[in-house]
């Protein structure tokens, strides 16, 4: 069965692969030692490569980074940059409606498997091919919300640099519902990843899926904790309310304090024009 989701997993990320070019913003730089490539980290998810020695366009990167420009990104099949180009900017959605305030408590639902099994079962499969995993999450987590008055939690799988060179891995995370069965500790947690599994996993079956060498996956709870630590680990993991819908949230959460509280209407609307 594992060596089924494995397939499936990688024959749907290498058809997406063909579509080499698209727009997004640059999130990081990881600049290669000696003659490693360097490694850019897109904020849809995607990583491009660069040949150590393309002067030009990594400080073309650099600079769109530095300025948060939306780019358009081409690569070749093996993932190497090939160009940028800046271009009109999307629309920003952040937390542009919360306000300062004291850290709630989230109290996630506590339910069975076959509670599980039915919210998996309910969750809409009409989502686009090349859609962003973020984007599918956070709707299957508000419709599930909305529908089952399910307090869902999300888990981020994040690909280490040492991941991504080792494998020419094309994503740096992935994002995934989540509900606690039983209990909340980890072997309680049962992922939802209703594109690439047929049913409820445990979180070990779940990164086995999107890990080549089938590497344990540590769960740490700040994205310093990742990102600090890249050379240490093949992957990390970050669990979540379901109100995150990507890494920023919990950058954000980190660096100022901020936690989401609350599902917010323009993330919403992007994520169904996006996925769906």
């Amino acid at each position: 069965m594992k060596h089924f989701f494995t397939s499936l997993f990688f024959l749907i990320f290498s058809l997406n692969s063909f579509s080499s070019t698209f727009r997004s913003q640059i999130h990081s730089i990881d600049l290669g030692k000696a003659d490693e490539r360097h490694l850019i980290m897109l904020t849809n998810g995607r990583t491009a490569f660069l040949a150590p020695k393309s002067k030009m366009l990594i400080e073309a990167a650099e600079q769109s980074l530095q300025n948060g420009d939306t780019v358009e990104i081409h690569l070749d099949s093996k993932l190497n940059l090939i160009s940028i180009q800046t271009v009109a900017p999307e629309v920003q959605l952040g937390n542009e409606d919360l306000d300062p305030r004291e850290m709630k408590s989230y109290a996630p639902s506590i339910i069975s498997l076959a509670t599980a099994q039915s919210v998996f079962q309910s969750m809409r499969r009409d989502y686009q091919n090349e859609s962003q995993c973020f984007n599918r999450a956070h709707i299957w987590t508000y419709e599930a919300f909305k529908r089952n008055a399910l307090m869902s939690n999300k888990l981020f799988l994040f690909f280490t640099t040492r991941y991504i060179r080792k494998y020419n891995f094309n994503w740096w995370f992935h994002v995934t519902p989540m509900a606690y069965v039983g209990g909340t500790s980890q072997p309680n947690w049962r992922t939802l990843d209703r594109r690439y599994t047929s049913g409820p996993l445990s979180t070990k079956t779940w990164t086995d899926i999107f890990m080549r060498n089938d590497a344990l996956c540590p769960v740490v709870y700040t994205y310093s904790s990742y990102r600090n630590h890249q050379s240490e680990e093949y992957c990390y993991l970050i669990p979540t309310s379901m109100y995150f819908w990507q890494p920023w949230d919990i950058q954000q959460q980190e660096t100022t304090g901020y936690v989401k509280t609350q599902f917010f209407s323009s993330q919403i609307n992007s994520a169904y024009q996006e996925a769906f």
